[in-house]
């Protein structure tokens, strides 16, 4: 036993000195670079193990940690034994050397493995003080015993004319020295891992972390060097193995070289690899904020659309049955006259604050969505107990509860707000065909409750799909008769003076349908006003009176005013006086055989712009009368400031002023009122000889109605009038 042990330690065995060698300290410098920048790579790389979930793809960055510093270790310590000179040749068996690599890597390998783990456990919240010093104490033994390993090794594969032995008490403490220092690098590395750490600039901790592991690394290679004894042996050396120990500065050369061409390598590896998991994640964070932008809305958050369509398609199967979904449509009344007048910040700060009373209202409302601008929806479960009657009563009563708390005040800024909601609403059942569908029923709900007034609740029934089918054909007919000038026609009714002679008349739209036959204006002007197609209803009109007053220049009727309504939205045209400045050039129309008829609708935009466009057309040659005078809210103060030619008494005023001393009584007023300010009284609505006595005695100027004259086609009014 002694023997085998003498084939390793040195026990005095030897009578003569050990040999003395030296270390060249450029070589030793060089030896802690190349175990610096290995370390410094090797931590860079080992980063990205963290940035992965993947086990398979952790293990693959360990690997390769463990690779870079295991080739770094075994390079530092191959130019540290090539640092130091001994007084004879040495040489290096290539196979040994290489395989002495092994040890290192593995040792890595293992420790680096050990601190993912426990860096994992971390993250569970799993990992005891006790087992983070077990783990920190068993890697770095681990990597301490592969690099020692490595080294003896590595010292193994010197091939020289002499003896190696170790000191035993030397070589006790290197192993002492590199699993303590093993242990110590270790411990710096979790705690440049620590999250602590992590806030503070990583390259400036990594860049430290490195110097200590490097230096762990090459103190481990030193102090073991201490142990090595070298006797001479006079036992000749093969030829092969003859070689100087200065001819292996080149193999020094192309180690450093080497190693620093895979720390680049590995480090730009790295880095590409940060890169793209950054634009990966990037990718999938830019995944998410697009499912946001199309699945809720960016003001308040809320679902979309989208979204209120997915949960109604869901919901409806999962309802237990005794019960019922209901789906509530609310809109913002006049929104729009808040945004234009206050802005669209207060705009946008209301609509955050109805969804925060929406969001905490004390009922059982499972969702609260935003499928349009001023819209919400609301879907809560009622009870149903096949008994349609009760789920229409509580339903309502949700909606009253509803409107109740969204139409309390409101506090934008420094202006308190209040508003009228009004709700379409509809019952969901097993029955229903889709979420489109649903939510159609509650808009028509919602647009029958507009249109009876402001702050309206409105359930809906079929009745209303049916209505709503009517108004589209509706639309789509009128809008084909106005683009092929087709079924439309002007007719006319007379205006007579006290002596009872035609003086004019005023042009009135008919609608002569091929399949539904006459339609009234009370039922298409409204819908004409509501989808936009006044504007080219009256451009129509406007064209068709031209075409009248020339014809009637030509049957010498010159002496006649034809009167035509102008809608406010058509009014407020910018290029209104341009166009009709146009017509009246076309057919020739002479001044004053044109009048316009407006209502106060009109007047209630910008008074300024309403006049200066009513001053260009009187140049023209143009007249004006306010219309329905008496109806409105400030038909006073518009006399004062605009230039109309004459004013029209409201017809309900006329039908009931013999009957109703008050009614009487605004008639007599108007009449006086218009003579003082210098302006003709046209009374509309006469339809009795009484009616046209009492006008007569009370001063008004004009006539029209039914007494003289329904209203009749153009052709017909100029076969009657002389």
């Amino acid at each position: 036993m002694l023997d085998f042990w003498r084939q390793f330690f040195d026990l005095g065995q030897h009578q003569q000195l050990p040999l003395e060698g030296d270390y060249d300290i450029w070589l030793v410098l060089l030896s802690y670079v190349i175990a610096f920048i290995a370390s410094l790579s090797a931590l860079k790389i080992l980063d990205r193990a963290y940035g992965y979930r993947s086990k398979v793809r952790q293990r693959g960055w360990v690997a390769a940690t463990a690779v870079i510093a295991g080739i770094g270790v075994w390079s530092m310590h191959f130019i540290g034994m090539l640092a130091f000179e001994l007084p004879i040749s040495v040489s290096h068996s290539v196979g040994l050397t290489l395989f002495s690599m092994l040890p290192a890597i593995i040792g890595n390998f293992i420790a680096y493995s050990l601190h993912l783990y426990a860096h994992q456990l971390q993250e569970q919240q799993s990992l005891s003080s006790r087992k983070k010093v077990v783990l920190t104490l068993t890697s770095g033994a681990i990597l301490g015993a592969g690099i020692g390993l490595m080294h003896y090794l590595g010292m193994e594969a010197m091939v020289l004319a002499a003896d190696l032995r170790y000191h035993p008490g030397w070589f006790a403490g290197s192993i002492i020295v590199a699993v303590v220092l093993g242990v110590l690098a270790m411990s710096t590395y979790r705690r440049y891992r620590a999250p602590q750490n992590r806030q503070a600039p990583a390259k400036r901790i990594r860049l430290l972390t490195a110097l200590i592991i490097a230096a762990a690394i090459t103190g481990m290679h030193y102090v073991a060097m201490l142990a090595a004894r070298f006797y001479e042996d006079s036992t000749p050396l093969p030829a092969i193995m003859s070689s100087s120990h200065q001819q292996h500065y080149w193999l020094i050369y192309a180690i450093a070289i080497a190693v620093a061409v895979i720390a680049i390598v590995a480090w730009l590896s790295s880095v590409v690899d940060h890169r793209l998991q950054l634009n990966q994640r990037q990718i999938q964070q830019s995944g998410k904020k697009i499912r946001e932008l199309a699945y809720n809305d960016t003001l308040t958050g809320l679902p979309n659309r989208r979204s209120l369509l997915e949960y109604l398609n869901s919901q409806q199967e999962e309802v237990p049955d005794g019960e019922c979904l209901a789906l509530f449509l609310i809109d913002i009344d006049k929104f729009k006259v808040l945004n234009n007048t206050l802005g669209p910040t207060l705009g946008d700060t209301l609509l955050q604050s109805v969804t925060h009373r929406l969001e905490r209202l004390p009922l059982d409302i499972h969702m609260v969505a935003r499928p349009s601008s001023n819209e919400f929806a609301a879907v809560a479960r009622i009870s149903c107990d096949g008994n349609p009657a009760k789920a229409q009563s509580a339903i309502m009563t949700m909606a009253k509860h509803i409107q109740q708390r969204l139409e309390e005040p409101y506090s934008l800024r420094d202006y308190r707000h209040r508003c009228s909601m009004s709700i379409g609403m509809t019952l969901l059942n097993k029955q229903n065909k889709s979420a489109d569908e649903v939510l159609v029923q509650a808009a028509l709900a919602l647009a029958e409750a507009k249109r009876c007034g402001l702050g309206q609740i409105q359930l809906f029934h079929p009745q209303m799909a049916d209505t709503m089918e009517h108004r589209v054909r509706m639309e789509s007919d009128l809008r084909w008769a106005i683009e092929n000038n087709q079924q439309l026609e002007l007719y006319l009714q007379p205006q007579l003076n006290r002596s009872r002679q035609v003086i004019g008349a005023e042009a009135l739209i008919r609608w002569q349908h091929p399949k539904q036959g006459f339609i009234s204006p009370a039922e298409f002007i409204p819908l004409a006003e509501e989808t936009g197609l006044i504007v080219s209803l009256g451009d129509w009109v406007n064209q068709q009176a031209c075409k009248i007053i020339k014809q009637w220049q030509q049957l010498g009727m010159a002496h006649l005013v034809l009167s035509i309504n102008v809608s406010s939205p058509q009014f407020q045209q910018l290029d209104f006086v341009d166009k009709l400045n146009d017509l009246i050039r076309q057919y020739d129309v002479p001044p004053g055989s044109l009048k316009i008829e407006l209502t106060e609708s009109v007047l209630m935009q910008n008074v300024d712009e309403v006049i200066g466009k009513i001053n260009e057309l009187k140049q023209l040659g143009i007249q004006f009368a306010l219309d329905d005078f008496g109806t409105g809210y400030s038909s006073l103060s518009y006399l004062m400031k605009l230039p109309f030619d004459l004013l029209k008494i409201d017809v309900s005023f006329v039908r009931e002023m013999l009957s109703s001393p008050e009614k009487d009584a605004i008639v007599r007023t108007i009449v006086q009122l218009s003579h003082n300010l210098g302006l003709s009284v046209v009374a509309e609505g006469v339809e009795t000889e009484q009616h046209f006595q009492h006008l007569q005695m009370l001063g008004c100027d004009s006539f029209q109605g039914f007494l003289f004259s329904k209203p009749v086609p153009a052709v017909e009014f100029q076969q009657q009038t002389p």
